[in-house]
């Protein structure tokens, strides 16, 4: 997976989504068969209703629809919204009707995130700094169904000096291995 550079990602949004996401994906092909997917962050201060749309979500529905009509079909996009006035009925229709998928964020402090299906793809950002057995029991059991659906999940921990997120991540596997 690709991070697209942020203030690129948020200029997306501001200007010309066309021109913006050119720029960000001009540069993609030479990964190849590598790149699994771009994942767009908008950060925390690009709320749905924030300053930067004059508080219209029209305006801030409108930007997101452009984003992803500029975006190439071929290139999977991973769209994770950090604050949660994104997390509405007309961004999950728009992300499932071009075929996006809407990264579930597990953050410190914050509530459980609730896993919304949007395409066929799945990214969990799992940010916190431990998961105890029960909590990767619980996400497990929490994407179980889509993985039976057929879906494809991909799940990401929080990465950290001394390797603890890799072997997270090697447990969490362990829960979701057939048989």
């Amino acid at each position: 997976m690709v991070k697209a550079q942020r203030g690129s990602a948020v200029r997306a949004l501001l200007g010309s989504a066309d021109e913006s996401v050119r720029w960000l994906t001009e540069p993609l092909p030479h990964f190849g068969s590598r790149l699994g997917a771009v994942l767009f962050e908008l950060p925390a201060e690009m709320r749905r209703d924030g300053p930067w749309c004059e508080g219209d979500v029209d305006r801030a529905d409108r930007a997101l629809v452009a984003v992803l009509q500029a975006w190439p079909a071929a290139v999977p996009l991973v769209i994770e919204f950090l604050d949660p006035s994104w997390h509405v009925d007309e961004t999950f229709r728009a992300l499932s009707d071009a075929g996006v998928t809407l990264c579930t964020t597990d953050l410190p402090g914050r509530d459980e995130p609730t896993i919304r299906r949007t395409s066929a793809r799945h990214y969990l950002r799992l940010r916190r700094d431990d998961y105890s057995v029960a909590a990767l029991d619980a996400w497990a059991n929490r994407i179980r169904p889509f993985l039976e659906a057929g879906d494809e999940v991909f799940a990401f921990f929080k990465h950290d000096p001394v390797g603890h997120a890799a072997e997270l991540a090697a447990a969490f596997r362990e829960r979701l291995a057939p048989g």
